[in-house]
């Protein structure tokens, strides 16, 4: 389904209002922070979803998608892509290197990469897809934290889908993805890429379509900032 690509009206984050969702919405107007001022950061496994929800985010909401090449091309104008090229691809070092010298590296992305992110996404709103983004913007009272994740049977029939391929080569693409983005994760921050606790928002997007899946983050985004205004 294709969405207008519009602002988002002051202080309010709409759910999808082209289609019954099966999720109970609200229906009161829910005051939010700016659309403008919002980052959401989506960490994802293969196969659950998260570009064509992150898509659908920035679609809704008028915000800026960051995956992968969007970030290269940001990186290339400022002649910074050669030297990050691999934190773009969420590659880590093989194990023996990462053995000698994890705790340097972090220190590095943290000092040099992570900046990278911060710089090319500023003052933007934005939808920020793997890269650690989540790690990168903990802190920020702006962001909003998302894990997408998907029993392996389902995540298998999606790949198959999108990239038509059998499921034999779909089962191993998926293990091989998570695989690196779970030692990339492990390599640039020291913790867990899978665990639930480092995310504001963990969702089975199995259990899910598309859209209903946006139609959750946009309800916590609402919720969350309802929150925090009686804090």
């Amino acid at each position: 389904m294709t969405f207008a690509h519009k602002k988002t009206p002051r202080g309010i984050l709409p759910v999808n209002s082209n289609r019954k969702s099966t999720l109970t919405v609200n229906k009161c107007n829910i005051i939010a922070q700016e659309a403008w001022d919002m980052i959401i950061t989506i960490a994802r496994q293969c196969g659950s979803g998260g570009h064509e929800i992150g898509k659908e985010l920035a679609s809704r909401l008028g915000l800026e998608l960051y995956d992968r090449k969007k970030l290269e091309e940001e990186a290339k104008k400022l002649g910074k892509l050669d030297e990050n090229k691999e934190f773009f691809q969420e590659k880590a070092v093989n194990s023996l290197l990462y053995s000698i010298c994890c705790k340097l590296r972090r220190k590095q992305s943290d000092g040099k990469s992570f900046e990278l992110i911060r710089e090319l996404t500023q003052q933007k709103p934005a939808v920020i897809i793997g890269r650690c983004s989540g790690a990168i913007y903990a802190n920020d009272p702006e962001a909003t934290t998302v894990f997408l994740h998907a029993d392996k049977d389902c995540r298998i029939k999606r790949v198959m889908e999108r990239d038509g391929i059998n499921e034999k080569k779909a089962a191993k693409l998926i293990k091989e993805v998570d695989e690196k983005r779970a030692s990339f994760h492990k390599f640039c921050t020291g913790k867990e890429w899978e665990d639930a606790s480092q995310y504001q928002l963990s969702i089975d997007t199995g259990k899910l379509d598309i859209s209903d899946a946006a139609d959750m983050i946009i309800n916590y985004i609402n919720a969350k900032n309802i929150g925090q205004k009686h804090l």
